[in-house]
């Protein structure tokens, strides 16, 4: 058990044993509702600390796709010459949740079925969990921990890419699957040097040595270049007219909402495998880690915005024949020279 979950348990435990000395005080010790509340602080406090965690999870993931959004928004707009969100609060950083809102309130008759959008969130927000911000902000950090999210990070996209139309699906699903493989082979290489799952492992065989950037900078560029193409796909979503078809109304909020936060979470990702996680060069802590995902998106964004806005049938045909193979390639020589250095 964390020591986060541990903080939400106490939580539980001082708001139920407070509800329980009112109700005594109130002559109501013996009632259903006092033993309804001890019921929930002696058998129940494990679900409800849950609850409260997972809510937590939500609320702080909201606040990250809101920041991811408008970094992305403002850094492609300075990119390509154009202004950017500067309307709704300011500089325009409640832009993106103005949009958002206006997306859920808006009604339209023959929307699609909004259950791979849900099925993507929900393996985001379950990698998100996994993910430690430092060495206090964690609610769980298993051994095999990294790899759990990374596999959830490469699967993510597969259901909303399912939802595509007849004439896109195959390239869309070949572009997720391509950069799932590739996504597991980045850090995958990271691993190997490593040779641990666990992020927290990770990040102080990092502060012991040096940075996965330099102990695997091509799995740093790989990672990199799936942050890019990730600020692609949430280009794509934001454009009007075929994605509005295929993501009307409520459906499209909830898929820019996801993959804004798978966005992040590769921020984060990449931010803990390569960049030393929450070690910094003072002050070591969960706000590293932070900073360092928020300038890995706004990097990435800023490369997408320069280059022309990809097709996912010759982005899966580019990861085919060139990005794979490279990936392969990488893990391959990385494993032979930690076996000869060993």
């Amino acid at each position: 058990m964390s020591d986060l979950f541990d903080l939400y348990l106490t939580i539980v435990h001082w708001f139920t044993d407070a509800v329980m000395t009112v109700l005594e005080q109130m002559g109501l010790g013996g009632g259903y509702v006092h033993r309804f509340v001890s019921w929930l602080a002696t058998e129940a406090d494990l679900y409800v600390a849950a609850l409260l965690a997972a809510w937590d999870l939500l609320l702080w993931t909201t606040l990250l796709v809101v920041m991811v959004s408008w970094v992305d928004r403002r850094v492609r707009a300075r990119v390509q010459g154009r202004a950017g969100p500067r309307h709704v609060g300011a500089f325009g950083l409640l832009q993106g949740m103005a949009d958002w809102l206006k997306m859920v309130l808006r009604r339209r008759e023959g929307m699609p079925s909004a259950v791979p959008a849900g099925i993507s969130g929900a393996m985001v927000l379950a990698a998100l969990a996994l993910t430690p911000l430092g060495p206090w902000a964690r609610l769980a950090d298993p051994e095999w921990g990294l790899t759990v999210v990374t596999t959830l990070l490469a699967l993510s996209p597969l259901p909303m890419a399912a939802m595509a139309p007849v004439g896109r699906r195959h390239p869309e699903l070949a572009e997720a699957v391509g950069t799932g493989v590739l996504l597991m082979l980045s850090v995958g290489s990271m691993m190997v040097v490593g040779g641990t799952a666990s992020s927290g492992d990770l990040v102080s065989l990092q502060d012991g040595s040096a940075w996965g950037i330099l102990l695997s900078p091509l799995g740093f560029l790989l990672l990199l270049a799936i942050m890019t193409w990730e600020s692609d796909r949430l280009a794509r979503l934001r454009r009007p007219g075929t994605a509005a078809e295929r993501w009307p109304g409520t459906h499209l909020a909830m898929g820019i909402y996801t993959v804004c936060a798978r966005y992040m979470a590769l921020g984060l990702l990449g931010a803990i495998v390569f960049l030393g996680g929450w070690s910094g060069p003072a002050l070591d802590g969960a706000w590293w880690t932070l900073v360092k995902a928020l300038v890995l998106v706004a990097f990435t964004s800023m490369v997408a915005g320069a280059l022309p806005l990809g097709r996912p049938s010759s982005r899966a045909r580019a990861l085919r024949t060139r990005w794979l193979p490279l990936a392969a390639a990488n893990l391959v020589l990385v494993a032979a020279v930690m076996e000869v250095m060993a």
